[in-house]
């Protein structure tokens, strides 16, 4: 049974956050007005934070900043996507053109809000520090996890925990598991030289297309034939571009793709094969290449398992025990892996899909929403599992 101790959400006003956050996403690092948003709500609920100083538009707000024995770190992404969102029946639809809160950050970030309302209202039952990450950038690089980490701000956290919400599980659903959540990641730039001529003397010239497309062709070959079906392995060209007239043949290629594994070792095969691919086609057709990588590659996130024991009878106190079921292991990229590199970590998910509401188009698209009925849940889950974690590690539970 929830603790009685959680009080009150209002989860009308979450809704409002939500809205409001939805209505003017903002791009990576440059969230002026969503950090503004972040430090009002922190204000009108007299928590103390930090802005700015692990980053820029970096909000971290501390409940019990006396209480050092132990901190406990819970984390939002504040940031949007570079796509034009397509939901014109919404009123809350975003009024900033190409830009959409269109992987749920918008929702983490309310429901963040919440959980630090909720936990300064009962600080007092809480015999811990609990420092609250607002993160930008998220969705690019340089990511906002490892700027932050790299600004310390992991130094006095124990663990730290985050969640995400998605449209694959019903609403109110909860998932995790424990070990391996999202894989590496790295994005790619193949770029290729040839040489122009007349398109009715292709044996003159050096078609950079034909060696496009045969690294195009080579880069599925890998995947279905060269990598275990028991493993994951992503290697995706998502972008070509080659020519500029239908009289000439192409004078250079460029495709640009990603790379995700759920295995740190699969990643370091990928990345040398996509290599010798390239090598191996450009010397063949006669073109010039480069591969360049958009950086190291994010880490692969990993669930520490002490933590989600500790979570998982959290979340059934507030849910129950049917609604917190297994997640899967994502390709999908999550950088909160660089706090996991530092101090034990743990990712949920939190379902919230609604066909009747609209609420069942994947993340990253244009239709992307979801049932707000689930901000609440997530609130509750939050604070749920900082009573009782907060209560195991001040008794001297392990972790």
């Amino acid at each position: 049974m929830m603790d009685s101790r959680i009080p009150p959400i209002d989860e009308e006003d979450l809704v409002r956050i939500r809205r409001t956050l939805h209505e003017y996403p903002e791009l990576g690092w440059e969230l002026q007005r969503t950090s503004a948003l972040v430090r009002e709500e922190l204000d009108k609920a007299g928590i103390p934070y930090e802005a700015d100083r692990y980053g820029k538009n970096t909000v971290v707000a501390t409940i019990n900043p006396e209480k050092t024995g132990f901190t406990l770190g819970l984390r939002a992404d504040m940031d949007a996507l570079p796509i034009q969102e397509n939901n014109e029946d919404k009123p809350y639809r975003s009024k900033n053109d190409g830009v959409m809160h269109a992987c749920g950050h918008d929702a983490h970030t309310a429901m963040m809000i919440g959980t630090a309302r909720a936990l300064q209202k009962i600080r007092d039952e809480i015999p811990c520090r609990v420092r609250i990450l607002f993160q930008p950038c998220e969705e690019g690089r340089p990511s906002g996890a490892r700027i932050m980490c790299e600004h310390g701000v992991m130094d006095d956290i124990d663990a730290i925990v985050m969640c995400h919400v998605n449209c694959v599980d019903p609403t109110h659903v909860i998932s995790s598991n424990p070990g391996v959540t999202n894989a590496t990641s790295v994005a790619w730039t193949v770029k290729l030289g040839g040489r122009s001529v007349h398109v009715a003397s292709p044996h003159q010239g050096i078609d950079a297309l034909a060696a496009g497309v045969k690294i195009y062709n080579g880069i599925q070959t890998i995947v279905s034939r060269e990598v275990d079906p028991f493993d994951t392995c992503v290697l995706a060209v998502c972008t070509m571009h080659a020519g500029t007239t239908v009289a000439t043949n192409a004078d250079d290629c460029e495709l640009r793709g990603s790379i995700r594994c759920i295995r740190d070792e699969t990643m370091v095969w990928a990345r040398a094969r996509l290599e010798k691919l390239v090598k191996s086609v450009a010397e063949e057709c006669g073109t010039t290449w480069s591969l360049s990588w958009s950086g190291d590659p994010l880490p692969s996130a990993h669930n520490d398992p002490a933590l989600y024991e500790a979570f998982v009878a959290s979340a059934r106190r507030v849910v129950g025990d049917e609604r917190v079921i297994l997640l899967p292991p994502s390709p999908g990229g999550e950088d909160f892996a660089y706090y996991e590199q530092r101090k034990p970590g743990l990712l949920f998910g939190l379902g919230m899909r609604n066909e009747e509401k609209g609420a069942c188009h994947p993340a990253h698209t244009k239709d992307w929403d979801i049932d707000e009925d689930g901000l609440g849940t997530g609130v509750k889950v939050f604070v749920q599992f900082v009573l009782d974690y907060s209560a195991k590690m001040s008794t001297g539970g392990a972790r």
